[in-house]
């Protein structure tokens, strides 16, 4: 008891110490003391700063800068100057009214920027500054100080005054603060040792409930034991991110995308466990799909974070969690239609909203990152895990107690056939939705070749065609036909026929562009549409093809033979629709064939 007092006392002067810090940093009207209790140094008026976007300038050119802004002349009323990439640079005057010597922390209150240097000189000399530099993706080995969050030393000689150049760098858009605490070293090193006693509570607490919720599952079969299990699984990394205390641990670390992926699944595990600790499905449809729809939205995240779109997937999490409330309002719901043991259950889900309205709104600048706050994610994951804690209690606890065992076998063999034929429905239409995308592709495809049809190929056609005179950009088609078509059935057979379409069909699919397209119009004719083709360029791709044809042998029950096509090509030019344009690539085809068939020949010439 005692020890916990000291703790208790410890944790109020570091609150009090942080506060009265970070509020002489951002006044900065007059100047104001450091550490009033201890009357040893001291923020001159002179505060200012500058943001440089392509991390330019040097701690010359911003000590020089005449574009450098005073925090009341920028009329900041927070310490918020936006999602920055790049370097926020903060210049300052610190003095020494002692006579001795002084030792003070520079500290960032949030884990991003996720590199900080600090610059210094004595004030009005032409110095070199001196650097110091610290990146919360090193370890504590090579970390200036051991803290969770980037903190930087400075020493002062007896009554000294310092010019301070404080340079925050990341390289992707992260909120960014003015508000850096200067703190004592005997400060920084309480607040962090109290800081990691907390996170180690909490982390033990995790992994011990998510160990026996796995083990209550295997007894009671209730399935939110399980959610409850991914879910403080995935508050580890989530909160040592967030705090920063698994960066010493950990080195290289980053943000991105661990921590987008982690706060996703939290998410969707909170909101899972919600969904199936309150059975929505067994009490009303509507109201699970309202969850299920949130849970949906939440996984989104996960693809987009792991396709390296992590500013997109932090925006649609934070979408996620404003829409939080509709699944905790929709859970809220079924304790009025009978679902008891509901309290605990929805005070730990409204606890996790706040919790994470809190980060986000910080990260949004809304709310000014201060000392205390550092704890906030910490105790809040605590309180939350308690709470659920309790829920599963009480509700295994009413698994015994309440109604007979023949009872509540019959609610669960009831729970189980809802869900079968839950998921029994959602195979149908899995199996309606398969079929009714395979019959759409069969429309529009032609079966043997496997390229569009005639159908397919007008309807890309007529787009192609009015791109082209929307944007002003040269469009050919090419046509092209087998020759002696019929004497291959008649010779080889139709199966040998069939196997020619489909070889040429082939190459020509790989010859053509990316952005060209193709189709077979009809019985052994194809069209190729060509994309920004010139002239030239797409007599070069109708050789290419028909040479390519030329030397491909066909190999078909038990023949080998060769066949060869004759090719037509029309420009689209702005008199042209679309039937006019196949028309003419259709005339310079036949001329192909009428003058000695293997050739092509452009309706232009």
């Amino acid at each position: 008891m005692k020890r916990y007092k000291q703790y208790q006392q410890t944790f109020s002067l570091v609150l009090l110490i942080n506060l009265l810090c970070l509020f002489s940093l951002s006044t900065s009207a007059e100047e104001l003391e450091l550490f009033p209790n201890q009357k040893i140094a001291s923020i001159a008026n002179h505060v200012s700063f500058i943001i440089d976007q392509d991390s330019e300038l040097s701690a010359k050119q911003v000590s020089a800068s005449t574009e450098l802004k005073t925090l009341k002349q920028a009329n900041l009323t927070k310490a918020f100057v936006g999602n920055v990439a790049g370097s926020v640079w903060l210049k300052l005057e610190i003095k020494n009214v002692s006579d001795e010597f002084v030792d003070i922390q520079i500290q960032s209150p949030t884990t991003t920027p996720s590199i900080m240097a600090l610059y210094h000189r004595p004030l009005g000399s032409n110095l070199d500054f001196e650097k110091i530099t610290d990146d919360i993706r090193h370890n504590l080995t090579k970390r200036a100080l051991p803290t969770a969050r980037v903190s930087l030393p400075l020493k002062l000689q007896p009554n000294e005054t310092r010019e301070v150049l404080i340079e925050s760098f990341s390289d992707v858009p992260t909120p960014r603060y003015l508000n850096f605490q200067l703190v004592s070293l005997p400060v920084l090193i309480h607040s962090s040792n109290i800081e990691h006693i907390i996170f180690g509570m909490v982390m033990s607490l995790i992994l011990v409930s998510a160990l026996f919720s796995l083990m209550a599952y295997k007894f009671l079969e209730e399935k939110f034991f399980i959610w409850y299990s991914l879910f403080a699984i995935s508050t580890l990394p989530a909160l040592g991110l967030t705090t920063g205390i698994i960066n010493l641990y950990i080195p290289n670390l980053d943000f991105y995308p661990l921590g987008t992926l982690s706060f996703a699944v939290m998410i969707a595990s909170g909101i899972q466990f919600m969904r199936v600790y309150s059975n929505v499905a067994y009490h009303s449809l509507k109201t699970d799909k309202l969850i299920y729809i949130t849970l949906i939205l939440t996984l989104t995240t996960v693809p987009l974070s792991i396709l390296g779109f992590d500013h997109k997937a932090q925006q649609v999490q934070q979408l996620a969690v404003f829409i939080f409330p509709f699944a905790l309002i929709a859970a809220g719901l079924t304790a009025r239609q009978g679902e008891k043991k509901m309290s605990a259950m929805l005070i730990a889900q409204t606890l996790l909203f706040g919790l994470l309205v809190l980060i986000n709104m910080q990260s949004w600048g809304w709310v000014d990152p201060y000392a205390g706050m550092v704890f906030l994610p910490t105790i809040g994951i605590l309180s939350v895990l308690l709470c659920l804690i309790f829920a599963m209690y009480i509700k295994a606890k009413a698994h015994y107690y309440e109604g007979s065992k023949e009872d509540l076998d019959t609610i669960a063999s009831a729970y189980k056939e809802a869900y079968a034929l839950q998921e029994q429905v959602k195979e149908q239409n899995q199996q309606l939705k398969v079929a009714k995308e395979q019959a759409e592709f069969e429309a529009r495809t032609d079966m043997l070749t496997q390229m569009p049809n005639r159908r397919a190929f007008m309807n890309l056609a007529t787009m192609a065609i009015a791109q082209s005179m929307r944007q002003g950009k040269p469009l050919s088609f090419i046509a092209f036909d087998i020759d002696n078509f019929k004497k291959i059935n008649d010779h080889y057979g139709h199966p040998a026929g069939d196997e020619t379409l489909r070889i040429i069909g082939e190459l020509t699919k790989q010859i053509i562009r990316v952005s060209d397209f193709c189709g077979r119009i009809g019985g052994e004719e194809f069209m190729i549409g060509c994309h920004n083709n010139h002239k030239d360029d797409a007599e070069i791709l109708a050789e290419r093809l028909r040479m390519a044809i030329e030397k491909t042998v066909i190999k078909a029950d038990g023949h080998e033979f060769t066949t060869t096509i004759s090719l037509g090509i029309a420009n689209v030019t702005s008199d042209d629709d679309l039937e006019s344009v196949i028309k003419k690539s259709d005339i310079a085809m036949y001329l192909s064939k009428t003058t000695g068939k293997n050739k092509v020949t452009n309706y232009a010439a």
